[in-house]
């Protein structure tokens, strides 16, 4: 019988870094430029990272860290087998539920503008579907740009979570 789950994992293990890394490297060239895979190494040494998994086996990330008082999402991949199937979105969910629980008002995502890189409209369209907003353009960030969307955090109540 497969298995599949969700795991967070903070400063996950050699071995979950491991599987991250060659899943960005799967995506390097249609997705990601050909240093990610290396830089997604380091950043795991002191980001944290929810992982789909099947059968043991990570078919995606959201890997995640805090900065100026928001969470900051680094990276998201799914694994090319696996697209279509929601795993993406219950990534974001557990992972917006996450950040509700540690009293995070905004969460920040930057990514690669849609006339840049067109497979990047797929992008921006997931994150605005899951509540995210254009928020700003950047032109000197990256070697083309960057788009920052953001999401504000409210409780199930509709109220803005407040950290105590």
């Amino acid at each position: 019988m497969r298995e599949d789950r969700i795991c967070l994992y903070c400063r996950p293990p050699a071995c979950i870094i491991e599987q991250i890394v060659a899943l960005a490297g799967l995506l390097t060239g249609e997705w990601f430029t050909a240093n990610v895979p290396e830089d997604t190494r380091r950043d795991l040494l002191f980001h944290d990272v929810f992982c789909a998994e099947l059968d043991n086996q990570v078919i995606g990330c959201l890997i995640f860290t805090s900065l100026d008082g928001s969470l900051q999402i680094t990276l998201m991949a799914t694994h090319p087998a696996f697209r279509g199937q929601g795993i993406g979105s219950r990534l974001m969910e557990r992972f917006v539920h996450h950040a509700r629980q540690l009293g995070f008002e905004r969460v920040v995502v930057l990514t690669v503008p849609p006339e840049v890189k067109p497979a990047y409209h797929a992008t921006v369209h997931f994150y605005q579907k899951h509540g995210f907003v254009l928020n700003r353009h950047y032109t000197e960030l990256w070697e083309h740009g960057a788009l920052e969307l953001v999401k504000v955090l409210k409780s199930e109540t509709g109220m803005i979570s407040r950290r105590n």
